[in-house]
């Protein structure tokens, strides 16, 4: 174990375990204290812990954090992160004290800092100007605020950590966040020098998370991270290089359907994750077999050349409404039946999902299918026998193993183009993350 998480609930503990799985470090979620045995977990890069903190009284919630942090640090982890939930309920005050006092006891000095992001951007939590806004609400005018078990009544977020605590805190606007890592470092250092123990940042864009993180990169002493995820998977990534390039820890997208729903889901994906999905011109697909085996080509070289740190890769038919063209207009301007043209880019999208399948380096370990006519074109391409159903992940998105062929017991999810919302396509992604983060290559 590298990266301990402390969570307040069994939820937040697997959504941290989701973005740290997605910046290729391997996750596991341990139920509880009572449940922890290092030798269960000697496989995992990132232990989540669930504290179950969050309904507990002040004082119970304290010693839950703290006992925690204490056995973790036995393990001597290079980041341990404090989650919160991103609306603030429960005892975030008394749980940053807690892990605080457990971190100088473990390492037998005061020199430790606690970084607070709480904004969690794909979910519509951003902190600007020291406020927590919800959806571009005030956090205490939100209907979470209301919550019977754990209401909220502030929206400035140092005022809800000095409600619990009299830790001294500081804070870094989002005029130093827009400046850059460096700006961020210079506030933080002097938040320190004032005696400052935690400092809270402000963030409105997953790209402002990121540039706190940069900005700690290199920081000499201990650090805990406290947020709903987004950050600690950040700080993980800008620490710690993730040490398993033999795990197949990227997802593969092979999306056909050129519904809008479709297109808004993508979108929502690239702001969620870092994404390298190459539009296939399907016209050019279409113009004949040297033109479609060209584009083909030229696609595959494309996915080749992903980032080393994008984990998802794919290829789609349509990143906008000019990419769509009406079936019957090309039928008849070709010559050839809608059937045929859905059959010639379906076998397309299915030799470019296999010959990415078939590269070692790019490390696929999940499959992503949109559409039931592209599934089942990528499964026969594949010489698949059949598909294992596991599991709905929402209304008609279903995930499950592959059966026999070129890839057996490839996790795989496969979701009709026009089903969800915009975040379902993110939603897929990040289970299907949760489920290859320890899957190795077969030997």
């Amino acid at each position: 174990m590298i990266i301990a998480v402390i969570a307040d609930d069994f939820t937040g503990a697997n959504d941290n375990g989701a973005l740290l799985a997605a910046k290729g470090f391997s996750s596991a979620t341990c139920l509880g204290l009572a449940h922890w045995n290092p030798k269960e977990f000697t496989q995992c890069d990132a232990v989540c812990l669930n504290a179950e903190s969050r309904l507990l009284h002040r004082q119970d919630a304290w010693k839950s954090v703290y006992d925690a942090v204490r056995a973790f640090n036995l393990e001597k982890p290079a980041l341990v992160s404090k989650r919160i939930d991103s609306t603030l309920r429960g005892n975030v005050g008394a749980e940053l004290e807690a892990v605080i006092k457990a971190m100088d006891d473990s390492h037998g000095h005061n020199e430790t800092l606690a970084v607070m992001v709480s904004s969690y951007p794909h979910s519509g939590r951003i902190c600007v100007g020291g406020y927590q806004i919800v959806h571009g609400v005030p956090l205490e005018r939100s209907p979470i605020a209301k919550d019977a078990a754990t209401p909220v009544h502030h929206t400035a977020v140092l005022k809800i950590i000095a409600d619990q605590t009299s830790l001294p805190c500081g804070f870094v606007s989002l005029e130093k966040v827009l400046a850059g890592p460096a700006p961020v470092r210079e506030a933080i250092e002097a938040a320190r020098a004032r005696g400052c123990r935690a400092v809270v940042c402000d963030a409105v864009s997953d790209d402002d998370i990121a540039v706190i993180a940069q900005s700690l990169a290199d920081a000499p002493y201990p650090l805990v991270s406290l947020d709903p995820g987004p950050f600690t998977a950040e700080l993980a990534a800008a620490r710690i290089e993730a040490p398993r390039a033999e795990f197949e820890n990227r997802i593969f997208l092979t999306v056909g359907s050129t519904s809008e729903l479709t297109r808004v889901q993508m979108e929502a994906l690239r702001l969620a994750h870092p994404c390298h999905i190459v539009p296939m011109d399907v016209r050019k697909v279409l113009a004949g077999e040297a033109e479609s085996q060209a584009e083909c080509r030229r696609v595959l070289d494309a996915v080749f050349a992903a980032p080393e740190d994008t984990k998802v890769l794919g290829v789609c038919t349509a990143t906008s409404k000019e990419d769509v063209f009406p079936m019957q207009e090309m039928s008849q301007r070709l010559g050839i039946a809608p059937s045929e043209i859905s059959r010639r880019i379906n076998m397309a999208l299915a030799q470019v999902a296999q010959k990415t399948l078939q590269n070692d380096n790019l490390r696929i370990g999940g499959l992503y299918t949109s559409g039931g006519e592209v599934t089942v074109s990528v499964m026969r391409k594949l010489k698949a026998g059949g598909f294992s159903v596991r599991v709905m992940v929402l209304p008609l998105a279903v995930y499950g193993h592959i059966i026999g062929g070129e890839h057996p017991d490839l996790p795989m999810i496969t979701k009709g183009g026009f089903v969800g919302d915009k975040d379902s396509l993110v939603e897929c992604v990040e289970y299907l993350f949760t489920k290859i983060s320890t899957r190795k290559r077969p030997a």
